[in-house]
């Protein structure tokens, strides 16, 4: 395959193929923000860019079966340990029994898992014919691997691609706005691919060009005669602890948190617009007039426009008679409720089961996780009925997982939203890595468009992410506290990503493609 198998001969140690998967295994774990408790670490900036090194070292010399097997392997118990916050969701929160829950991050680890696994069965039987092109192989063959797995079962779990490994190098991560993440899995896998060839001056040369232009990119911006918004706004960070969040005997008490936090941010001064986390309302408001006036008198109380999380209901003329939405409402103080946009993108199992007829018993293993069946909403869009906020300070709301899909957010960027919003509830995860892994995902969608984003979390990270993708604010996780901001300017014009969305993975594919062609005209010239 014309790379090296590392410092070490692998026909006369064979047991280091063992360990360059072990390696792998622990470099990629690394690259993404983890925290157990106290304990917290973020290592990603040289993790991320040294992960696929050793991984390529296993595969030399392997076959496509042999490469697909132990990839899988590999990156399913790295993955398994990146995700094993999902124990806390699944046993704390869902009740299910210890097996159940050991066996979340597992099976959720091996869909993932086998994502590499093919990337790295793709690499291995392309290998022997890609020539000089053989440096964008595993390059290629990652990115696509990334993109199919955003896409399928159940919608798709776009977590910890190797792109956010790098969330925290702010002139790398202005290429965001470039090539997406998209992009930046790729450059890091290059980097890789020419270390594993001992090509380390031109791996270097990569990176440090990388940096410049990323620099370059931020440097042209600013300054520039981006939209200076300058909103005031406050995000509201309650933290109602997850066994309380549907207590029908503290859902008042609850309620009274975020009201009483954000008149305490208004009595500080003048606000725009006051953002609330996803399902901060424990009611339906439709039927509950009197916590809606309560959402209301805030709006006159404090002359801000509210964004609050809440349970959409629609009545159908259909048993049982009504449907119910993951919903975001906005309330403006002379109006009061003037739009609401439902979720359309859930969480299997946790907002709707999957194939009930075949899978509904799983809701009898974790019964805390679901209750019913949530209602999918329309699509991506900007919100309505706010011209006080003109098109240049347009929003869009995102709830909750919406914000972790590149495509959902650019179509509400390409709809004109121009401020990102992210209502969420990670109250779920505990002092955990979950809630900095998503933080830095994020974070990332403002860099891919180059425009400022408000994150409200029930219990932490609340966060302003600016428009070049870098955390200026945030709160401690499980504080009770309002964020009080101002709006960071968006930049002007749409950004290439923007304009032509995952084009770096269709690329991925174009290398893919050709060099499959050379693969077929070359072994037919050889039967021949």
């Amino acid at each position: 395959m014309g790379i090296g198998t590392g410092p070490l001969d692998l026909d006369r140690y064979p047991y280091m193929r063992a360990v360059w998967g072990a390696l792998f295994a622990v470099l990629l774990v690394l690259a993404f923000p983890f925290r157990a408790g106290d304990l917290r670490f973020d290592l990603g900036i040289v993790a991320g860019w040294l992960a696929l090194v050793p991984l390529l070292w296993m595969l030399e010399g392997m076959r496509p079966r042999a490469a697909f097997k132990w990839t899988t392997l590999a990156a399913t118990l790295a993955y398994a340990a990146i995700l094993f916050w999902l124990f806390v969701v699944v046993r704390v929160h869902g009740h299910a029994p210890v097996w159940a829950a050991l066996g979340a991050p597992l099976l959720l680890g091996l869909v993932l898992g086998l994502h590499a696994g093919l990337a790295a069965a793709l690499y291995v039987a392309l290998a022997p014919w890609a020539g000089r092109a053989g440096v964008l192989l595993l390059p290629a063959a990652w990115v696509v691997g990334e993109h199919l797995r955003g896409f399928d079962l159940f919608g798709g779990f776009p977590w910890a691609y190797l792109g956010y490994a790098v969330h925290s190098d702010g002139p790398l991560v202005e290429l965001a706005a470039l090539g997406g993440v998209y992009g930046l899995s790729f450059l890091l896998a290059c980097v890789a691919s020419l270390c594993a060839r001992n090509r380390f001056v031109l791996a270097l040369a990569l990176v440090a060009v990388a940096h410049a232009l990323g620099f370059g990119l931020r440097v042209a911006h600013t300054g520039a005669s981006g939209v200076e918004v300058g909103t005031r706004a406050a995000l509201v960070q309650a933290s109602i602890p997850q066994h309380e969040k549907w207590d029908a005997g503290l859902a008042r008490q609850a309620f009274e948190r975020h009201l009483a936090l954000s008149r305490l941010a208004a009595a500080a001064g003048e606000l725009d617009l006051i953002v609330w986390p996803e399902s901060s309302v424990p009611v339906i408001l439709e039927t509950e007039p009197e916590y809606a006036e309560a959402v209301r008198s805030l709006a006159r109380d404090t002359g801000a426009t509210l964004v609050v999380g809440g349970i959409g209901l629609e009545r159908v003329p259909l048993d049982p008679g009504y449907r119910l939405f993951n919903s975001v409402f906005v309330v403006k103080p002379d109006e009061g409720f003037v739009d609401r946009y439902d979720k359309s993108h859930l969480v299997p199992f946790g907002e709707y089961v999957p194939l009930r007829w075949v899978l509904g018993f799983l809701s009898g293993i974790a019964t805390g996780l679901t209750a019913g069946d949530i209602t999918r909403g329309s699509g991506p869009r900007v919100l309505r009925n706010l011209p006080e906020f003109g098109t240049d300070h347009a929003l869009a709301a995102f709830i909750c997982y919406e914000v972790i899909y590149p495509s959902l957010v650019r179509a509400a960027v390409r709809d004109g939203a121009r401020i990102l919003l992210n209502l969420t509830n990670d109250a779920w995860y505990g002092r955990t890595s979950a809630p900095h892994q998503f933080l830095a995902i994020a974070a990332m969608r403002s860099a891919e468009h180059g425009l400022p984003m408000l994150r409200a979390a029930n219990t932490g990270v609340s966060a302003v992410v600016d428009a070049g993708g870098r955390v200026t604010s945030e709160t401690p996780i499980f504080e009770q506290r309002a964020l009080e901001v101002r709006v960071p300017p968006a930049r002007p014009g749409p950004t290439l990503y923007t304009r032509f969305g995952d084009w770096v993975v269709w690329v991925s594919w174009g290398i893919l493609i050709a060099i499959g062609g050379v693969r077929v005209v070359g072994r037919r010239e050889h039967t021949h």
